[in-house]
C-alpha cells in the first residue's frame, strides 16, 4: 500500500504555500493499493501556543481523502497525517526529514516531521519603491570622500578622548588593518574619511546602474568605523557629516528615484556612548558612571558589576528594551525611528533581529508605517525567517505585523553551495522551492537577495575559490588577491550568480565595490575603499550587473510572476518565471567547470529566443528545444504568445528609397506628386509590397532627415511645387478665404499640438536669417502662444501652416495611390530631435535642457572599435521621468502623426527605449553613461492609446539581453542586416525568427558594395554583381516573412551609390536613380520575386 501527499502540488494542497489569515486550506492524501473502507486518515495540526487539533479526513472517491483546514489567524501551522490501517496498526505521513515541505514520507513513529503552512496578515500598502527596484549597500567610511573631509576628520581625531582612539588613513588605497593592543582589543580605529556628501556626489553613477535604494550601514555617532556601537542615535557621526548633510542626501536621492534605508542597531549601544559613557567622553552621566543615571535601567547590570553585552563583547552593552527610556528613545515622538524617517529615510534594516523581541519589532513596524505608510522594515535573519527559532522561541517575523522580509542569506547560501560548493542542482532547486513554499509571497518579493555584505568575504574572492581564512593572518585579509585564472573563474561564476540574483523573487542587493571586482576576505578585508574613477581597473562585473538587471527591468513579470525551480541534471539548474499574461522566461545555469551540458527545455509556443545569445529556438516534436550550455554557461529563454503589442507585417518584399532618390523628370530631386506616383508604378510592376521612405521631416544643413527642425512637420522641399510656386498658391488660397475653409480648419485642429509652435519657430528662424534659436533675443528664446498674434509674424506663420497643409494633402494623395497599387508605406521615426528645433524650443521640459535653454546632456554612443572616443550626436536626450508624469503626451502625439502618414513605422535606435547613452554637454563619448529608458511601460501605454502597434524595431548596435527582451516582449519585428550576419552569406541565408531581413540599409554599404569589399579581390565588379544577385535570390527565397532591399540592391549597384556614411557629415543623401535605370531592371526583379513567391499582385490594400 502507498499514501501520497505533496505539499507543492495543487492536487494535494491548495492554495499553494503561505496563505492569508482567514483562508481554508484544502489538504488531500491519495491512498493506493489498500482497503479504503477499513482505512482512516486524520489530519493532525499544531500551532504553537494553541496546541494540537485533529481533523478526520473524508474519502471522496478513487482513494482520495480530503479535509479543509481553517487558518483564521496569523500563525505557523504544522501538520502531518495519522493513518489507521486495516490490520489495526498506524503509520504516519509527514514531511521529508530536515524539510518542511515537498513529497511526503511514511514514518513508523508518531512524532514524524511536519509540513509547514505560514499564515500571515496581508499588508495593503506595499513598499513598491523597494520591491520593484535594486539596492546598493554602502559602508560609509570607505565609500567616497568629499572636499571637506580632511578638516572634518582631523577635528574629530584630535578631540581629547579616553578609551580606544581614532586615526586617519591618509592613503585611500591602503588596505584596512586593525590596530590592536596586546590583548587583542582595538587600540585605535582607522578612518578613511568617507562621508554622506561623498555618497551624494556619486548619486548619478548609482542612478545609471539602476539603483533605486541605498542601504547604509550605521551612520550615527559612534567610536568605531563600523558604527554598530552607537554613541548617539540622534546625531550623525561627525566624520560623516551633519544631519543637514543627510537631509540633503536623502532629498537629492529621492529626486533621482533613490530611497534611503538605514541600519537600526537597537539590541545594544556602544560602551563609549551618551547612554553608557564608560570613558566619560560625553557630558551627560551614563549608566556606567552612576546607578542614579536615568540610563542605568536601560542596561542589564549584575550584582558583581558586570553587564549583559551582545555576544559577550564588552564594548557593546545590551539594551533593556523594557526600559521606558529605551522605548521612548527608539519609538517616541522624537525617537530614532520617527526622527530619521522625517529627515528623509524610507525604511529600516534591523541589526541582529533575533536579539529583539517580537513585541519591539511590532512596535517599530507600527512607528515606521505611521510616519511612512509605504515604509520598509527588514531584519537581519540568517536563516529561513518564516520558521526561525531564537532563544528557544519560534519567531513570528513574517506573519504580517513585524518584518516585511529579511536579508536573504539562504539565497546566498544556495548560490554559493551550488556554484562553489558540492551541492547539486537538485539541492539548489530544493532550497529555492522551500523558501517559495514557506515565505508569504509579499515577504519573498521583499527578501533582500545579497551576494556580498559587510559580514561576509568579498563575493569575487569566494567565487574565485579564495583560501581558508583560518590560515591567513587578519592583517592579510584586505591584501589578498586572486591569480589571473582564479579571477577569470570568479567572473564567470559571478555572471551566473548575478543572473540568479536578478531573476529569482526578491530585491537584488549590490555590496559597494563588487561591481568593480573588489577582492578581500572577511572583516576588515571586505571593507576596502571603493576605488576612485581613475583607479578602477575592472568593469566586467559592472557590465554583468547591468546586463542581468536589465532583464529584470525589461521583463517586469520577473518581479512578481510565478516561480518554479528544478534541476535538469546534477549541474544544470532551471528557473521558470511566468507572467499573468502568458509571458515566460526560463533561466538555465550550468555550474560545471569542465562539462558541456545539452538539455531539452519545454517550449510552449512554436519558437522562443535565447536573450543572451540572440539565437532562435525551435520547438521539436516532443514540445522541447535543445539548448547547449558550455561549462559555466547560461541561457535565458523567452517565449510569448505570437502577438502581443505588434501589428503583424504581411508577407512580401520591399524597397528602401528616400523620396529625394526617386526619379524626377524635371531634373531635380525626387518629390511627391507625379514623380512619387510614377515610382509607385515601378514598384507595383516589380511586385514589391512595401516602400520604406525613411524620414520625411525637414533635413539638417547636410541633408540628413534624422536631425531636422521638427519631429512632426513634413519636409516642404518634397512638395511637387517649388518654393515660389508654393508661396503663390498660398497667396491665392488666402485671398479665396481658404484659411477658413473646413478642410484647412480640420487640419489645424488635428495638428494643433505641434503646428502653432512649429509655425512660430519657422517664422522666427526665417526672420533671423536661419540663425540658431540660442542667438535669438531673450524674449524669443522660449515659445509663447502670443507670438503668433504679433502682426510682424502672422503672415509668415500662416504661410508655414499652409505649407504643412499642402504637404498633408500631397502626402495623402500619394498614400492613397500607393494603396490602390497594393503598396504599403513604411516610415521612420528618428530617436532624437535636434537641439535647434521647434520641439526643444517649445517643450524644453521634455528634454535635457537647462534654464538657459542649452542642453546639459546630449545623445551619442560610447567608445568602441570604430571610435576610441565614441560618438557625440549633439541631440539633447529626453527627460523620460517628466514625460512619464504626463503620460508621454509629446511622444503619443508624435506616434499619432506617424500613424497618419505611414502604414508601418521603423523605430530608429530602438535600444534607446531600453537604455540610452547620455554625454555631458561639451564632453566626449568617453565621459558618457548608460541611463534607463522608459522600457515596456512606454509601449504598453502606446498600445492602450492606439491598439496593435505597426512598428519595426531598429535593433542594431549594442544588443544587450535587455534590449532583446524588450523587442521580444513587445513582439515587434527587428532587423536582420546581411552585412552584420554572423555566418557566411555566400552559402545560405539564416534570418532570425520574427525579423525583417534587410539586404542592406541606408546606413550600410549597398549589398554589392559589401560583397565586393568582403568576398571579391581586385575590385572584380563583374564577380561582385554575380554574387550579389545570388545572395539577393537566396534572401528572397529565405524563411524571412519580409525581405527589404535598398533600391540600389535591386539594381546591383555598388558603393558609388551608397546613401549615407554614419559619422561623416558631408557627401551623404545625394544619390538619385534615373528612371531609365529602373525600367531596365523591372523585368528581372519581377522574375526574381515571382520565383521566390513574393510577387505582390497589386491588389488594393486598406489603410491602417
Amino acid at each position: 500500500m502507498k499514501f501520497i501527499h505533496n505539499s507543492r502540488l495543487t492536487r494535494y494542497r491548495t492554495p499553494y504555500g503561505a496563505v492569508v489569515a482567514g483562508t481554508a486550506v484544502e489538504l488531500s492524501v491519495q491512498a493506493c493499493d489498500c482497503d479504503i473502507d477499513r482505512t482512516s486518515i486524520t489530519l493532525r495540526a499544531w500551532v504553537d501556543g494553541e496546541g494540537e487539533s485533529l481533523h478526520p479526513m473524508g474519502h471522496v472517491g478513487d482513494g482520495l481523502f480530503t479535509v479543509s483546514l481553517p487558518c483564521p489567524d496569523p500563525a505557523l501551522v504544522w501538520y502531518r497525517f495519522n493513518i489507521d490501517l486495516p490490520d489495526g496498526t498506524s503509520t504516519y505521513l509527514g514531511a521529508p526529514n530536515g524539510a518542511t515541505g515537498g513529497e511526503g514520507v511514511i514514518y513508523d513513529y508518531a512524532d514524524a516531521p511536519s509540513f509547514q503552512i505560514t499564515v500571515y496578515k496581508h499588508r495593503q500598502t506595499r513598499p513598491t519603491w523597494y520591491e520593484r527596484g535594486m539596492v546598493y549597500q554602502i559602508f560609509p567610511d570607505r565609500y567616497r570622500r568629499d572636499a571637506d573631509w580632511r578638516e572634518r576628520a582631523v577635528k574629530e581625531v584630535e578631540k581629547p578622548r579616553r578609551g580606544p582612539g581614532k586615526h586617519i588613513v591618509w592613503d585611500w588605497n591602503t588596505p584596512p588593518v586593525y590596530d590592536r593592543a596586546a590583548d587583542g582589543s582595538i587600540r585605535t580605529w582607522d578612518f578613511y574619511g568617507g562621508s554622506l556628501e561623498g555618497i551624494r556626489m556619486d548619486l548619478p553613477r548609482l542612478k545609471e546602474m539602476g539603483i533605486t535604494a541605498i542601504y547604509l550601514n550605521p551612520i550615527f555617532k559612534a567610536a568605531s568605523n563600523h558604527r554598530y556601537d552607537t554613541g548617539d542615535y540622534l546625531a550623525i557621526d561627525p566624520m560623516l557629516g551633519t544631519k543637514e548633510d543627510f537631509e540633503r542626501l536623502a532629498g537629492e536621492a529621492r529626486s533621482m528615484g533613490i530611497s534611503i534605508i538605514l541600519d537600526g542597531v537597537f539590541n545594544h549601544t556602544g560602551d563609549d556612548s551618551l547612554y553608557f559613557n564608560r570613558y566619560g567622553n560625553y557630558d551627560s552621566e551614563g549608566a556606567w558612571e552612576n546607578e542614579a543615571s536615568p540610563w542605568h535601567d536601560a542596561f542589564h547590570f549584575h550584582d558583581d558589576g558586570t553587564y549583559d553585552a551582545w555576544w559577550g563583547i564588552g564594548n557593546m552593552p545590551a539594551l533593556n528594551e523594557d526600559c521606558p527610556f529605551v522605548r521612548d528613545l527608539i519609538l517616541g515622538e522624537n525617537g530614532v525611528i520617527r526622527t530619521w524617517l522625517r529627515a528623509g529615510a524610507r525604511g529600516w534594516r534591523l541589526d541582529v533581529a533575533d536579539e529583539l523581541s517580537d513585541e519591539l519589532i511590532r512596535d517599530i513596524k507600527s512607528a515606521t508605517l505611521e510616519e511612512c505608510p509605504d515604509g520598509l522594515l527588514l531584519g537581519e535573519v540568517w536563516e529561513d525567517a518564516s520558521n526561525k527559532i531564537s532563544y528557544s522561541k519560534l519567531r513570528t517575523y513574517l506573519q504580517g505585523d513585524e518584518l516585511d522580509s529579511a536579508m536573504n542569506y539562504p539565497f546566498r547560501d544556495m548560490v554559493l553551495g551550488f556554484l562553489v560548493g558540492d551541492e547539486t542542482a537538485y539541492q539548489a532547486a530544493e532550497r529555492i522551492e522551500t523558501l517559495r513554499e514557506n515565505y508569504p509571497p509579499e515577504a519573498l518579493k521583499c527578501a533582500l537577495n545579497l551576494l556580498g555584505s559587510h559580514d561576509k568575504p568579498r563575493i569575487a574572492s569566494v567565487l574565485g575559490d579564495g583560501p581558508d581564512e583560518s590560515q591567513i593572518p587578519e592583517s592579510e585579509r584586505g591584501r589578498f588577491r586572486l591569480d589571473e585564472n582564479s579571477l577569470g573563474r570568479a567572473k564567470s561564476r559571478f555572471w551566473l550568480a548575478t543572473l540568479l540574483q536578478m531573476t529569482l523573487p526578491g530585491v537584488p542587493s549590490i555590496y559597494y565595490g563588487d561591481e568593480f571586482c573588489l577582492e578581500g576576505l572577511s572583516d576588515p578585508g571586505n571593507r576596502r575603499t571603493l576605488p576612485k574613477q581613475e583607479d578602477i581597473r575592472d568593469r566586467d562585473m559592472l557590465n554583468m550587473i547591468r546586463n542581468a538587471s536589465g532583464l529584470r527591468t525589461a521583463l517586469p513579470f520577473i518581479i512578481d510572476g510565478t516561480l518554479q525551480a528544478r534541476a535538469l541534471n546534477d549541474d544544470v539548474l532551471c528557473i521558470k518565471r511566468r507572467g499573468a499574461d502568458g509571458q515566460m522566461v526560463t533561466v538555465l545555469v550550468n555550474k560545471s567547470l569542465s562539462n558541456t551540458r545539452v538539455v531539452r527545455v519545454p517550449i510552449e509556443n512554436d519558437s522562443a529566443i535565447d536573450l543572451l545569445s540572440g539565437n532562435d529556438l525551435m520547438r521539436g516534436t516532443d514540445g522541447c528545444a535543445e539548448v547547449k550550455l558550455w561549462p559555466l554557461g547560461s541561457s535565458v529563454i523567452y517565449a510569448n504568445k505570437r502577438e502581443r503589442l505588434q501589428k503583424p507585417l504581411e508577407p512580401g518584399a520591399g524597397v528602401i528609397a528616400h523620396i529625394t532618390s526617386i526619379p524626377n523628370r524635371r531634373g531635380e530631386k525626387g518629390t511627391l506628386g507625379a514623380p512619387a506616383r510614377r515610382f509607385i508604378d515601378h514598384l507595383a510592376t516589380m511586385g514589391f509590397k512595401y516602400w520604406q521612405v525613411l524620414p520625411v521631416n525637414h533635413t539638417d544643413s547636410f541633408g540628413s532627415p534624422y536631425a531636422g527642425p521638427s519631429a512632426f512637420a513634413g519636409n516642404t522641399a518634397l512638395l511637387y511645387e517649388s518654393d515660389s510656386e508654393l508661396r503663390q498658391s498660398f497667396a491665392a488660397f488666402k485671398a479665396a478665404g481658404g484659411l477658413k475653409s473646413p478642410e484647412y480648419l480640420r487640419f489645424a485642429r488635428e495638428n494643433e499640438q505641434w503646428l502653432d509652435s512649429y509655425c512660430a519657430y519657422m517664422t522666427l528662424k526665417e526672420t533671423h536669417q536661419g540663425a540658431s534659436r540660442h542667438s535669438w533675443p531673450t524674449t524669443q528664446q522660449r515659445y509663447s502662444i502670443g507670438m503668433l498674434s504679433d502682426v510682424r509674424y502672422a503672415e509668415f506663420a500662416e504661410f508655414h501652416a499652409y505649407a504643412q497643409f499642402r504637404f498633408d494633402q500631397e502626402w495623402q494623395e500619394m498614400l492613397d495611390y500607393a494603396h490602390q497599387r497594393g503598396i504599403l508605406i513604411i516610415g521612420d521615426i528618428p530617436m532624437y530631435v535636434s537641439d535647434d528645433s521647434a520641439d526643444a524650443w517649445s517643450e524644453p521640459g521634455m528634454f535635457s535642457l537647462g534654464k538657459d535653454g542649452n542642453p546639459y546632456e546630449i545623445a551619442g554612443v560610447p567608445p568602441d572599435r570604430f571610435s576610441a572616443t565614441g560618438q557625440v550626436w549633439g541631440n539633447p536626450t529626453y527627460r523620460w521621468d517628466s514625460m512619464k508624469q504626463d503620460g508621454y503626451v509629446w511622444w503619443m502625439a508624435r506616434l499619432r502623426r506617424a500613424f497618419k502618414l505611414y502604414d508601418y513605422v521603423r523605430l530608429d535606435h530602438f535600444l534607446g527605449f531600453q537604455n540610452y547613452f547620455g554625454i555631458p554637454a561639451g564632453g566626449t563619448g568617453a565621459e558618457g553613461r548608460w541611463l534607463p529608458g522608459p522600457g515596456i511601460e512606454f509601449f504598453e501605454h502606446a498600445f492602450k492609446e492606439f491598439g496593435p502597434l505597426p512598428f519595426i524595431a531598429e535593433d542594431l548596435g549594442l544588443l544587450t539581453p535587455a534590449v532583446r527582451a524588450l523587442v521580444a516582449e513587445c513582439g515587434f519585428p527587428g532587423m536582420d542586416v546581411l552585412e552584420f550576419a554572423d555566418y557566411d552569406v555566400r552559402h545560405e541565408i539564416h534570418p532570425h525568427n520574427d525579423k525583417v531581413l534587410y539586404t542592406s540599409t541606408h546606413d550600410t554599404s549597398t549589398l554589392a558594395g559589401f560583397v565586393g569589399r568582403s568576398f571579391c579581390s581586385d575590385n572584380d565588379e563583374q564577380g561582385a554583381r554575380y554574387l550579389t544577385e545570388e545572395i539577393l535570390t537566396r534572401s528572397l527565397a529565405s524563411d524571412a516573412r519580409v525581405v527589404m532591399m535598398q533600391l540600389q540592391d535591386a539594381m546591383l549597384l555598388g558603393d558609388e551609390a551608397r546613401m549615407n556614411r554614419p559619422g561623416i557629415a558631408e557627401g551623404n543623401w545625394n544619390w538619385q536613380v534615373d528612371e531609365k535605370q529602373i525600367a531596365e531592371v523591372e523585368h528581372s526583379v519581377a522574375a526574381m520575386l515571382m520565383e521566390a513567391g513574393r510577387f505582390n499582385g497589386g491588389e488594393a490594400v486598406s489603410p491602417r
